[in-house]
């Protein structure tokens, strides 16, 4: 079998010599072509052992005869001539980094200090330790017992920078530690570059049953093919919810619901992926007094989460996801309980459509019974590391009990410089309408709503930044989660200012004030919010999240104040107590004045139970109610203790 190659043939079975070229071969000999076999030597040796030198005679013909059958590689030649014998093999580069700094942290993921600069490639894996006393990031720090962090896998490369990906969090990310390849990674990198390195060499041609370059080569390609499969994490819970309320007016029911939290990526080794939390109840049983119960609180917020399966494939131009979610091209529109489709159609452009229902009771123009259905053309230029300008547009429609109701034209722009300055629009624009409710008025052409927000980061520490907020019509949100700070991006209309402060030890400020003036007010409000954040009270362990606001818009004025507690008491035992006390005067509600408690336990079982325990206490002017609900469920993947 004739193959490529740099070595040379493993075994000889024929022989030409060079006594067979100058005397013809014998009639006997036609069937070798010329060629005289090893065996014929051995038989002429025998002639001469009957001789005066018998023995120097056999000693000399052996030794010809292994010199002779001593194996030659042949060069494959050019129509020009022979091929100069190869160079001998360069080594890989020893020199190139394993060792890198983290350049920023956000949420989940780790951007890096290095790119393809240093070889850095998507799959590859690395370990982060804590940074040594010195602040200095050198190679051989992996040994030196530094304590470990994190594991990452590289997600994305650029020239000078590397974006990746937490697979597992042992402690606190911090700028400024160190991220080192693992052996694995390095070890495909040499890999890489020496199957680059086969180009560069001419081909050998040998009669041999196997080359080691060529298992190399197949090898390497394997490794290739394996860095670019992306890392499954599987992690959720799955639950059944057993509860009942107790409502002021002798409503009294039991609800069986279920659970699910998912944070499944990469699903089997492919791009799907399964995220989110939902939780519904499928059944309910009640002994009442004539009338129907009311939504509670705690299921308003219910309906505020998302989950749902995606895929999203860097080397596809399909994006798609199916479930509760909001479209990631214009997340300003409402959550929908139906999915989206999307395909790039140019390098930074993407077209789709997108249909559901809308679940939300924080949107602003939220109606249970509404459904909307749209398609968008989306932009996208640069990158997150120099200027970059998301862009996106569309139209879409709603209808309300399946008669249209708004049919409108939607716009959404980011445009920002690395970390320090960003701006954000989102406007809507709808068409002269009527509502299809009964007495519902009309509204002319123009623009409904319009969202603005200019902020600048000189520093990490430290944000600052412009907003308007305007609104044509009034919201139509649930206001009973107005003091849970669902709703702030709606309390505000006109202009405001924000500062934000991330200071030392996890305490974070934000203030936000700002003057508003509706048509029909005859001067301007001041509205102003407040908060504080608390990363360890006391050095408890324990979380404070403050809230404080008070607003005057078109559709209402008040104020609210909340909290939020919460703290880990070991890893498997959580505890959590948020409430609140809010006032609002509007039209949209008659339940003006309510206060509210809720108290969360969460319990890890082993290695794969989890229980989960929730009370619930609502106090309003004309709605008043307690709730409870116990979980038993299972935990999928993950750490697990």
């Amino acid at each position: 079998m004739m193959q490529t190659g740099r070595g040379s043939a493993s075994f000889c079975s024929v022989v030409r010599v060079r006594e067979a070229q100058e005397k013809p071969a014998k009639p006997g000999d036609e069937s070798t072509g010329g060629m005289i076999y090893v065996s014929d030597w051995t038989s002429k040796a025998r002639l001469f052992s009957r001789g005066l030198f018998q023995h120097a005679a056999v000693l000399a013909l052996l030794t010809g005869s292994l010199c002779a059958c001593w194996p030659a590689p042949i060069l494959a030649q050019a129509p020009e001539g022979p091929t100069p014998a190869p160079a001998n093999r360069p080594e890989p580069d020893s020199k190139k980094p394993t060792v890198f700094k983290v350049k920023s942290v956000g949420d989940k993921t780790v951007y890096l200090e290095a790119g393809r600069n240093a070889d850095l490639q998507e799959g590859m894996k690395l370990s982060v330790v804590e940074a040594p006393p010195d602040g200095v990031i050198a190679e051989g720090m992996q040994y030196r017992g530094y304590e470990h962090v994190a594991e990452l896998v590289v997600a994305s490369v650029s020239d000078s920078s590397a974006v990746c990906e937490v697979v597992k969090a042992d402690g606190e990310l911090k700028v400024g530690q160190a991220a080192f390849l693992t052996p694995e990674s390095v070890r495909g990198r040499q890999q890489s570059e020496m199957a680059a390195e086969e180009d560069k060499y001419p081909i050998l041609l040998t009669f041999t049953y196997g080359d080691p370059l060529d298992e190399e080569v197949r090898e390497t390609r394997e490794a290739q093919v394996t860095h670019l499969t992306p890392m499954q994490r599987m992690r959720g819970r799955l639950g059944f919810d057993y509860g009942g309320t107790n409502e002021s007016g002798g409503f009294h029911s039991r609800q069986m619901g279920l659970v699910i939290d998912a944070d499944m990526r990469n699903i089997g080794g492919t791009y799907w992926n399964f995220i989110g939390s939902w939780r519904g109840n499928f059944g309910t049983s009640s002994m009442t007094l004539p009338g129907a119960g009311s939504q509670t609180l705690t299921d308003l917020v219910n309906r505020t989460y998302r989950i749902g399966i995606t895929y999203q494939n860097p080397y596809s131009p399909v994006t798609l996801g199916v479930g509760r979610l909001f479209l990631p091209w214009a997340p300003s529109l409402s959550t929908i309980d139906g999915g989206y489709y999307g395909r790039k159609f140019a390098r930074e452009a993407t077209f789709g459509f997108f249909g559901g229902s809308t679940p939300d009771p924080t949107s602003w123009s939220y109606n249970p019974n509404q459904h909307i259905a749209g398609a968008f053309v989306n932009l996208e230029h640069g990158s997150f590391e120099h200027f970059r300008l998301f862009s996106t547009m569309g139209v879409a429609l709603t209808s309300i009990q399946w008669k249209v109701a708004r049919q409108f034209a939607f716009f959404e722009n980011t445009w920002s410089w690395k970390q320090h300055v960003s701006f954000y629009n989102s406007l809507q624009a709808d068409a002269a309408r009527r509502s299809p409710l009964v007495n519902g008025g009309s509204n002319p052409t123009g623009v409904s709503q319009s969202y603005s927000s200019l902020h600048f980061q000189p520093i990490k520490l430290v944000g600052f930044g412009v907003n308007h907020n305007y609104f044509h019509s009034l919201p139509t949100f649930d206001p009973r989660l107005l003091g849970t700070g669902l709703l702030d991006q709606y309390l505000f209309q006109g202009f405001s200012g924000d500062v934000r402060l991330a200071l030392p030890k996890h305490i974070g400020l934000f203030a936000n004030l700002g003057k508003s003036k509706t048509t029909t007010d005859k001067k301007s409000s001041l509205n102003q919010a407040y908060g504080l954040s608390l990363g360890s009270l006391w050095k408890t362990g324990l979380l404070l999240d403050l809230h404080y606001s008070k607003f005057n818009s078109s559709f209402g004025s008040g104020k609210y104040e909340s909290f939020s507690l919460s703290k880990s008491l070991t890893d498997t035992f959580r505890v959590q107590l948020y409430g609140g006390h809010q006032v609002f005067n509007t039209a949209l509600s008659t339940n003006t004045n309510s206060n509210f408690v809720n108290a969360v336990v969460d319990w890890n079982v082993g290695p794969r139970y989890f229980l989960e325990g929730n009370y619930g206490w609502y106090h309003g002017t004309n709605l008043s109610y307690s709730q409870w609900s116990s979980v038993f469920g299972y935990r999928i993947g993950g750490f697990r203790k």
